[in-house]
């Protein structure tokens, strides 16, 4: 690559354009950029020098050469510094413009600066912006000194109004002389100018480029790179019939569930788990896609097949996030209710549930019932109060052991043996669970509960309607947070454990509108059970209009297994889970081979290692490791007191002598105890042969 520190002067120079290739994103630049350009070169405008102009680097502009264009222009492909030099030829257009009538010499020189004059065509820009998201057409209509449009969702005519603003202002002020200014930003703004050599590969340019700080999201390296491995010719067609699609459904600016990631960046690491079997590290998405490209497709024909997969797959994705947007009622209905359960790690499963569905490899019944199905796990296990980091592991790989034309059984299967919430777990854990935080999704989860038990009454009474709430539903505790003081003498002494214990517990919750609660509030139980015994929900009229003397923590109890069994027959078990020891078993018919932690890809031959690795990293990262290493005392120690310790770079011991579960589960305390996420780590292994 050639490169070289060059002003606005020379990069503007006369019979050169500039143009931008279809993967870069839209302008992108807010008020508080162009206020900082604008204050730099103010700065510079008041020590100006002809003889000796200051100097102020803006970064750096990577180009590519594509020739030359009418035989006299040199055209260059704008890899990186679109939004630096569109917004310096934004301010050259708009002094040009303020000048127009009063200086028309000057307004001449400074549009040469924007435009070639000479030219017809689209070449007639020296900048020719994306055409997504009106940037382009507004831009050229500014060039042309012409309206933009009143309805664009560009913010090129915003940025132009910005400057012109700013620069009639201070004319009216007679605060700017316009040549000065003009000498400025052609003379003193400089840039390290890098022209690529064509047999160099762009995109481990950007991956330089954002290594060292530049606003490269994952899903723009993405694009940058779909752009570098298609053939020049292929591009317009690739890009406007299937990426543009892409990404007209998924907006990076909406998050999905609790990643904090857009929905476009989300997609693609759900995409590359369905198949790869492994949710990457958020931060790595780009990576994992350019190793899966280069890889696994070696022609470009083969590249383009992806692209347009891709694509059908961003479709299923749009239909998980916004399951209004799918034809079937009863899928449609299962979907909003997955996405209320926060189901988000289970979408590498739900894509490929859908391709098969397209591919009608399964029916639409068992698509319905496999949703059924899956709701059924993630219930039970949040009744339960399952860890949810652990489906990160689950789902990604799941599909592996599904059987499409055994669909339903495989699943059921599949799902039994990975930590399913039996029965007997259900009724000892869910009087006790604390079922409700004053939390938007929490509440979600346990209306959406209520609201199923209510129907499911209502279709076992044999009725053909059933009762719901005019308004949004609200939870009602019956026994209150802050009861008035008949609570508090009714109950005694229990009544602050039995808050503790109960306050939120299944047992001593309902839900009713926001007009009921109020009216319900913290009144004594003998004033509410007549009026939840009159509602309509059969959810509170068929348990409060029985003989219920008091409301203390045997009537708590009694409700929640009343309630509990209900949910056993709503979301009956797939069958018998198999035994834990036999699901841990698993384990020893594989090894680890590769541990994914903080970033790190680290090779691995057992598990001795992974939880060696581990820790190692956690030291790195660690604030205090001796206070963290406090909290798990027989895995590591200051002096080695067993042959097979091993001995960590800061001096510590990690005992070693322990089976893979137990070395899986330190692994997982220290993440925990270090503060760290345990998302953040994974461990892919394979299948030890046997003879």
């Amino acid at each position: 690559m050639d490169v070289d520190v060059r002003d606005i002067a020379f990069v503007l120079k006369n019979n050169i354009h500039f143009r931008l290739p279809y993967f870069q994103r839209k302008y992108a630049w807010e008020k508080e950029n162009w206020q900082t350009l604008w204050d730099d070169i103010l700065e510079l405008y008041n020590v100006y020098n002809d003889k000796n102009p200051p100097e102020h680097f803006m970064g750096s502009l990577v180009v590519i050469g594509d020739g030359n264009v009418n035989g006299t222009i040199s055209a260059f492909k704008l890899l990186d510094g679109q939004q630096r030099l569109i917004t310096i030829s934004l301010i050259l257009g708009a002094l040009a413009f303020a000048i127009k009538k009063i200086q028309p010499e000057l307004h001449k020189k400074i549009r040469n600066y924007i435009i070639n004059c000479d030219e017809v065509g689209d070449v007639k820009a020296k900048i020719l912006p994306t055409s997504k998201y009106s940037d382009r057409s507004n831009y050229l209509a500014i060039l042309q000194e012409m309206p933009c449009q009143p309805d664009s969702t560009s913010k090129i005519p915003l940025a132009y109004d910005f400057y012109c603003s700013k620069i009639n202002v201070a004319m009216e002020k007679d605060e700017l002389d316009p040549n000065r200014l003009f000498l400025v930003i052609i003379n003193s703004l400089k840039v390290v100018f890098i022209n690529l050599n064509t047999n160099e590969k762009p995109y481990q340019v950007f991956e330089s480029l954002n290594a060292k700080g530049k606003p490269l999201s994952q899903a723009d390296l993405v694009r940058n790179y779909i752009a570098m491995k298609l053939p020049e010719d292929r591009q317009p067609e690739i890009f406007e019939k299937h990426w543009a699609e892409v990404e007209n459904l998924l907006q990076e600016e909406h998050e999905v569930g609790k990643s904090r990631i857009g929905e476009l960046p989300a997609f693609l690491r759900h995409y590359l788990a369905y198949r790869n079997g492994i949710l990457g590290n958020k931060d790595h998405i780009y990576d994992r896609f350019r190793d899966r490209i280069e890889t696994e497709f070696k022609s470009s024909s083969q590249f383009e097949g992806e692209i347009i997969a891709i694509k059908r797959f961003a479709g299923y994705y749009d239909h998980l996030l916004r399951p209004e947007n799918e034809k079937s009622i009863r899928i449609r209905d299962a979907l909003k209710r997955l996405n209320i359960l926060e189901f988000s790690t289970g979408y590498p499963f739900l894509l490929a549930m859908f391709e098969t569905r397209y591919l009608n490899e399964i029916s639409e019944a068992d698509f319905i019932d496999g949703l059924q199905i899956l709701e059924n796990y993630i219930i039970r296990r949040y009744l339960c109060a399952e860890p949810t980091n652990y489906l990160n592991k689950v789902f990604p790989s799941l599909w592996k052991f599904i059987d499409t034309t055994q669909f339903i059984p495989s699943l059921k299967t599949a799902l039994l043996s990975r930590n399913y919430s039996a029965d007997y777990k259900v009724r000892q854990e869910i009087s006790t669970r604390h079922l409700y935080e004053n939390k938007l999704q929490t509440k979600a989860k346990t209306i959406l509960l209520f609201e199923t038990i209510n129907r499911y009454l209502s279709k076992k009474s044999k009725s053909d309607a059933y009762t719901i709430l005019s308004n949004t539903p609200t939870i009602e505790h019956i026994l209150p947070q802050n009861g008035e003081k008949n609570w508090k003498e009714e109950l005694g002494e229990e009544y602050d454990r039995i808050i503790d214990q109960y306050l939120d517990t299944l047992g001593n919750l309902t839900i009713v509108t926001a007009a009921y609660n109020a009216n319900l509030s913290n009144r004594s139980f003998a004033e509410k059970k007549p009026k939840l015994a009159s509602q309509g929900l059969l959810l509170n009229s068929n348990y409060f209009c029985c003989d219920i003397p008091k409301w203390d923590e045997i009537a708590i109890k009694n409700r929640a297994e009343y309630l509990t069994e209900i949910i056993l027959e709503i979301w009956p078990a797939l069958g018998n889970p198999t035994p834990r020891k036999q699901q841990s078993k698993t384990m020893s018919d594989s090894k680890p081979v590769l541990l994914t932690f903080m970033g790190k890809d680290i090779k691995v031959n057992t598990w001795r290692d992974v939880a060696e690795q581990t820790t190692e990293i956690i030291i790195e990262l660690a604030d205090d490791f001796e206070q963290v290493s406090r909290t798990l005392p027989s895995y590591l120690s200051q002096k080695p007191n067993a042959i097979a310790f091993r001995k960590l770079s800061n001096g510590w011991y990690l005992n070693v002598n322990l089976s893979a579960n137990s070395l899986q589960k330190y692994c997982q305390k220290i993440i925990q105890n270090t503060g760290l996420s345990i998302d953040d780590w994974d461990v892919k292994q394979e299948h030890k042969e046997t003879n």
